[in-house]
């Protein structure tokens, strides 16, 4: 997977060009003739790794650790994911608008905190 370090930013822009890479491979492959029978991101959220603790992220969901309801917040890389699955155009410019309409962790939970 794509790791990052840890941070509240929910534009998590190296996965995303990583899964794009990735997904591109994978469909060079199958054009080359390869019996690809599946694919998998990793990980749907950031979790305690081995070597990293929390200090890094591999997931498509920001888990707000300082929060002790522990909520999840979908990063660029999830919706950009969920619209490659659902069959959206895939360029730079859905990349930008994608990204254009997240807040920070910071700001959801100032939103949170408000209900």
């Amino acid at each position: 997977g794509q790791v990052n370090v840890r941070n509240t930013s929910l534009i998590d822009v190296t996965r995303v060009e990583y899964l794009q890479a990735y997904i591109g491979a994978v469909l060079t492959a199958l054009r080359n003739g390869c019996n690809v029978k599946g694919f998998s991101v990793w990980s749907l959220l950031d979790v305690f790794e081995l070597l990293g603790g929390f200090q890094t992220g591999f997931g498509l969901y920001y888990v707000d650790l300082d929060d002790p309801d522990l909520p999840r917040y979908p990063k660029l890389s999830a919706h950009w994911y969920s619209h490659f699955l659902k069959g959206g155009i895939i360029d730079s410019s859905a990349n930008v608008e994608l990204a254009s309409n997240l807040s920070s962790v910071t700001d959801l939970r100032s939103q949170r905190s408000s209900y």
